[in-house]
């Protein structure tokens, strides 16, 4: 075997390794590492090898995401991807793909939204714990109640209908059965009950339309779609020959990040993940932003799977303060590179816990940044469960770096540290639970609002005949067509595909509301004479000067 059977290519914090026989291995899994694919119009590599030590210089190299993303659906069914890695590593793979694959289990929801209700006051630490157990076991694996809700919805009950006999049902067949969460002292248990059920029931039958497995068979999904092979003895990979299967190969990790190829006990080469140069990609010079007192400056306004334009991240100024909707990987210094410092930035909005969305935030906890997050209660428990998986951190550890500021739905809130600004958010329509907001501020005389879809599959057709079958109340149905559609600025998804926004979707619209949207999440090149506008990384555009 000649020099040239085995040929290293390093890339941003991974190393690619092309083999005549035993194929393409990568080493690290670096988000943006898809991108940088499609940028060599390769496709991607099918084998990863995961380094012990999945942090360098606070910079991740565990985000294994976004290539099971592209396995899913930019391959041909029943593709799979290799991840060589130790029985942990795969373990934490697992507990991300669940949460960013499917979002929280229905136990999880009702957990995270019942948080108020678990500290009240009356309840001490006994209390509080068999709550806890009479939730899941009495209230989210209760099959009557999920029947009777599908039934109401399918009937097409008013909301009031619904609410009022879900609360009949939870008083007569679940409560008088616990003697003992009624004598908890909570008053109005089972209007509360019932109003944190239906939260959860209509997230999650939302959440179930885009579903890749039904929530029993999500681990065999992640089997069939990973493969799994953990390090053997004195740390040492085994890669049989694609053709010649009595061809071995071994990889050895002899330090964190430094692994030994060999074939035949011979040492074909090093790949060294600690000695990669960093080559982030420079502009000429900083663009210095000149914040405007109300409006947007666009830091990123692709997808994930857009080689040519960074992941969508806007700051929305407000009062001359920023507020960041999303935090993508590396985004200190993107945010540095058009003059905009962490003090202009006051707080983040987090949508979701997809990684080109959240990989900012990880990143600063690493470094110890204190984040002010605004979102529900149910992504931030999402975000800490994947934080914890990522860094192996306690979840108080990560809540040292995290300031958690509750939305909640259709509710408007003052932001802290701001004058008049406020702050309103809703559920958007996507494959995990994901956010949209409308900031709206005020000067003097003038106001002026800003709306985000956040990540959203809106398709009037789809929505309506999913209200038919029984997915949604009226009222709802007409909240995930409406809520962002008054502002005076509408920032909004257009990645397309199962979970996006296509643009055909959004050009039904009369001339007035299209001139106010502009489209981020953009998955390829502008459409030729588009009716829309599309968003272009470093504008600023001022709603009040």
């Amino acid at each position: 075997m000649n020099k040239k059977d085995f040929s290293i290519r390093n890339g941003k914090l991974y190393s690619y390794l092309e083999t005549k026989d035993y194929g393409e291995i990568v080493f690290g899994c670096p988000p943006g590492i898809v991108k940088e694919f499609l940028r060599l119009k390769k496709p991607l590599p099918s084998k990863y090898v995961i380094p012990s030590r999945t942090f360098c210089d606070n910079l991740n190299n565990f985000d294994f995401e976004f290539i099971v993303y592209s396995y899913l659906f930019t391959r041909a069914a029943g593709s799979s991807v290799s991840a060589y890695c130790l029985p942990e590593q795969e373990k934490r793979f697992r507990d991300i793909l669940n949460e960013t694959l499917f979002g929280p289990r229905f136990d999880q929801l009702l957990e995270s939204q019942s948080n108020k209700l678990l500290n009240e006051k009356c309840l001490d630490a006994k209390d509080r714990k068999n709550l806890q157990i009479f939730l899941r076991k009495n209230v989210a694996k209760n099959k009557r109640i999920s029947i009777l809700f599908d039934n109401l919805l399918r009937e097409h009950n008013t909301a009031p209908q619904i609410s009022k006999q879900i609360q009949q049902f939870i008083q007569d067949k679940v409560l008088s059965k616990n003697q003992s969460i009624l004598n908890s002292g909570i008053k109005n248990l089972s209007k509360k009950l019932t109003k944190i059920y239906l939260q959860c029931a209509q997230l999650q039958k939302e959440i179930d339309l885009f579903s890749l497995a039904k929530e029993k068979d999500r681990n065999s999904f992640i089997s069939k779609t990973v493969k799994f092979h953990h390090i053997g003895k004195s740390n040492i990979y085994i890669f049989n020959g694609i053709q010649n299967k009595d061809k071995k190969l071994k990889i050895q990790e002899i330090e964190p990040g430094v692994f030994k190829v060999l074939e035949k006990k011979v040492e074909r080469c090093t790949v060294n993940l600690n000695s990669i140069e960093l080559k982030f990609k420079k502009k000429k010079g900083p663009k210095p932003i000149k914040a405007p007192f109300f409006g947007v400056t666009f830091v990123g306004v692709g997808s994930g799977f857009s080689h040519d334009k960074q992941n969508s991240s806007a700051v929305v100024w407000a009062e001359g303060k920023g507020i960041l909707i999303d935090v993508v990987a590396d985004s200190n210094s993107i945010l540095s590179s058009y003059g905009i410092n962490n003090n202009d930035v006051r707080h983040v909005f987090l949508t979701h816990v997809h990684s080109d969305h959240d990989a900012g935030v990880l990143e600063n906890l690493l470094e110890k940044r204190k984040t002010n997050i605004l979102t529900s209660r149910i992504i931030y428990e999402s975000f800490l469960r994947k934080s914890q998986a990522l860094t192996s951190l306690s979840k108080s550890s990560i809540e040292k770096y995290v300031k958690f500021i509750e939305v909640e739905p259709n509710k408007k809130i003052k932001v802290p540290g701001f004058k008049n600004t406020f702050f309103e958010f809703d559920y958007s329509l996507h494959s995990i639970p994901s956010g949209r907001c409308t900031i709206t501020c005020k000067k003097g005389k003038t106001t002026k609002s800003i709306a985000h879809s956040g990540d959203t599959k809106y398709d009037t057709s789809k929505i309506n005949a999913w209200y038919e079958k029984g997915i949604f109340t009226k009222s709802r149905k007409n909240g995930v067509l409406g809520f962002i559609w008054d502002s005076d600025l509408i920032i909004h998804d257009a990645g397309g595909g199962n979970l996006h926004t296509d643009y055909e979707a959004l050009i039904h619209f009369n001339k007035k509301i299209k001139q106010k949207i502009i489209l981020v999440h953009q998955n390829g090149k502008p459409y030729p004479k588009s009716q829309l506008r599309y968003a272009i990384d470093g504008e600023t555009i001022a709603l009040i000067k």
